[in-house]
């Protein structure tokens, strides 16, 4: 009598659960124990009803216990994936948010030599403005035949120059605290974008 296994025997075998395999093999045993000469056949066949009754429950069990181990391994690699995935979104947010940062910090680098450059302007324009309007350590003879021009005093000059050297500092430190609130909104945007994309795609989303 010939076996008939089909092809790819070897392949299908080992990749057949454990249990099931002991299976097959204990209702083998059982067929070569029907071929002795001294089993009775009204015996065999009866607990052979039995026996194969429980062989297919060994059989669904096994299958059924080998799916869901295939489905849990697919599981964990997909976290594992999914991790992976977060893990390279940080390291590029990461260079991203540096890569910001250090433009950030050359424009502020920048607008700050710039203010400052612009302050030291204002100071020098300053200072000849009231060198400009120093009073002449002579004062020449008042021709009364002629109309008096309107006297500007020099105490209120100072005071005007004073004033604009003021505000044009305020002007500055507004400029500065503006780039340094672009900067830190642009973080936060980066940080909020960050946290969406974990909560979209952790296995709590899943979850609900």
């Amino acid at each position: 009598m010939a076996l008939n296994v089909g092809q790819d025997f070897k392949k299908r075998w080992l990749n057949t659960p454990e249990a099931v395999r002991q299976t097959y093999q204990e209702d083998l045993a059982r067929i070569c124990d029907l071929l002795l000469p001294h089993t009775f056949t009204q015996t065999w066949l009866h607990q052979e009803q039995q026996a194969q009754q429980l062989s297919e429950q060994r059989i669904a069990t096994a299958y059924a216990n080998y799916k869901a181990e295939l489905l849990e391994q697919a599981r964990i690699r997909k976290q594992q994936a999914l991790e992976q995935a977060l893990a390279d979104k940080r390291s590029a947010q990461a260079a991203y948010a540096a890569q910001l940062q250090a433009d950030e910090m050359q424009q502020f680098q920048q607008q700050t030599e710039n203010l400052l450059a612009l302050r030291q302007h204002i100071d020098q324009e300053i200072s000849s403005q009231t060198e400009r309007y120093q009073p002449n350590p002579e004062l020449p003879s008042i021709d009364f035949s002629q109309p008096q021009r309107a006297m500007i005093d020099d105490q209120q000059i100072l005071s005007e120059l004073e004033s604009v050297r003021l505000r044009l500092e305020l002007e500055a430190e507004s400029l500065i605290e503006q780039a340094v609130n672009v900067f830190r909104m642009k973080l936060q945007t980066l940080a909020e974008e960050e946290i969406d994309y974990i909560l979209k795609n952790s296995q709590f989303a899943d979850e609900k």
